[in-house]
């Protein structure tokens, strides 16, 4: 298996989902975006690499809507992860961590006073760029043959730059855990690649707004060739559900349930510079079927190298 493989992992393990498009409280889920990043562990969500320590770095953009609303959001997310044998289990046990730096600009329509006591439609707009809420995981992971799984526990911290009172975050403010499997398929005779991930968040309270999100249900998969002379080609996409309802005195919405699913090209290239394996690659997800949330195309890039 090479860093490219291994990478892949890598980063799902240490996901972070800021989504902070909405400019005020979602439906269904506070400000309408789950803090588990969907889409950046594939493809190969079920292998972890070799024993060591690992480094990339992945630009995130997403642009979507909302009943009147609309933005973008742009994050660079610093990730770390080391490997270690787990002879007790007969697998490989990690640990990783997650840094984003976040910019999120938003809109919202508004109205001011006109000529002749009139009202005109306009929009109010706002940007920042701040830390965002950072994760630590844990995960187990075995291989036999051309199969490969593995188990990942991740806590999501509430670090990055919270108000209530602006249309711009680049924090959900609230604490949360996520338990995710992850199969892969991987044959070492043709490249040929299936993945799926399914895992479940608890989310915790906003302890400045009082609101409590519902639990959520997601699902990642990808079917890929990994070519001989480092190329991948695939296709892969993300599910996410909400399964219980909203609560707490800052639910203003009632018991509703957010969902959205996605599907897009997955690309990456391994070489080798200086002597050492370099990975880069690229995902586009087109989101559909939204229920209570926002929708719209997210973009993932990433840098990988092991240390």
């Amino acid at each position: 298996m090479n860093l490219r493989q291994a990478i892949r992992n890598g980063a799902g393990l240490a996901s972070v989902m800021v989504g902070l498009l909405a400019a005020q409280r979602g439906e269904a889920l506070e400000l309408g975006f789950s803090e588990y990043f969907l889409g950046l562990a594939l493809p190969m969500s079920g292998y972890l690499p070799p024993p060591g320590v690992y480094f990339w770095n992945s630009y995130y953009f997403y642009q979507g809507s909302y009943p009147r609303l609309a933005g973008e959001l742009s994050l660079d997310i610093a990730q770390t992860g080391w490997l270690i044998d787990a002879p007790a289990v007969g697998g490989t046990f990690g640990l990783f961590a997650t840094v984003p730096f976040i910019g999120d600009r938003n809109s919202v329509p508004t109205t001011i006073p006109g000529p002749g006591g009139s009202i005109l439609p306009t929009r109010d707009r706002a940007d920042i760029s701040a830390l965002g809420d950072t994760d630590y995981s844990m995960a187990l992971g075995w291989h036999a043959g051309d199969h490969n799984w593995c188990f990942v526990l991740t806590a999501f911290a509430p670090t990055g730059n919270y108000d209530p009172n602006r249309i711009v975050q680049t924090g959900l403010n609230r604490p949360a855990l996520d338990l995710k499997g992850a199969y892969t398929y991987l044959s070492l005779q043709t490249g040929v690649e299936v993945t799926g991930a399914l895992g479940i968040l608890l989310n915790g309270r906003n302890n400045i707004t009082n609101y409590q999100s519902g639990i959520e249900l997601h699902f990642e998969w990808a079917l890929a060739e990994h070519l001989p002379f480092g190329l991948m080609v695939g296709v892969g996409g993300y599910f996410d559900q909400q399964i219980t309802d909203d609560s707490g005195s800052g639910d203003i919405f009632g018991p509703n349930r957010a969902r959205i699913a996605s599907v897009g090209p997955l690309l990456s290239y391994s070489f080798k510079a200086e002597g050492q394996q370099v990975d880069v690659s690229a995902r586009w997800f087109r989101e559909f079927a939204a229920q209570n949330r926002p929708q719209g195309d997210t973009f993932i890039t990433t840098l990988a190298f092991r240390l």
